[in-house]
C-alpha cells in the first residue's frame, strides 16, 4: 500500500467519521434552529458526503487489487475536493456562513461527478 493509498482511505474514514457526527448534529443540536428546508439540505449534504465518502474507499480498494491509476489518484482527489466544497458549503451556510457561499456548491458537485466520470475511464482503459 502507497502512502497515497493509505492517506485516502484515512480521509475516507475521517469523512465518514465526521459525516455520523454532523448527521447527529444536525438532528439534535440544529433541530429547533433549522427550517424543515434547511434540515432536507443539511441531510442531503451528509448523505453527499457519505455515498463519496464510501466511493472514495472502494476505488482506493480497487487501486490495491488492481494496481495504481493515475486516473483514479485524480478521481479520488475531486471526491475529497467535491466533498469539501459541496457538503462544506452547505454546512458552512446552515450554520450562519453568508447565504453566498452556497454559490460555490454547483463547483463541488462537478467535481464528483467529474470524478465518477474518470472512475469509468480508468476501468474502461484498464488492461
Amino acid at each position: 500500500m502507497t502512502k497515497l493509498d493509505k492517506a485516502f482511505l484515512i480521509i475516507g474514514a475521517l469523512l465518514l467519521m465526521t459525516a455520523a457526527t454532523l448527521s447527529a448534529y444536525g438532528f439534535h443540536g440544529l433541530a429547533d434552529s433549522l427550517t424543515e428546508a434547511d434540515r432536507l439540505s443539511w441531510r442531503w449534504a451528509v448523505q453527499m458526503q457519505v455515498y463519496h465518502a464510501i466511493g472514495m474507499i472502494l476505488i482506493t480498494l480497487l487501486v490495491l487489487q488492481t494496481g495504481p491509476s493515475k486516473l483514479l489518484d485524480i478521481a479520488r482527489g475531486l471526491f475529497v475536493f467535491g466533498v469539501i466544497v459541496f457538503s462544506g458549503s452547505v454546512y458552512a451556510e446552515k450554520l450562519g456562513a453568508p447565504e453566498a457561499i452556497v454559490e460555490i456548491a454547483p463547483l463541488g458537485g462537478s467535481s464528483l461527478m467529474l470524478a465518477w466520470l474518470l472512475v469509468a475511464l480508468a476501468v474502461f482503459l484498464r488492461k
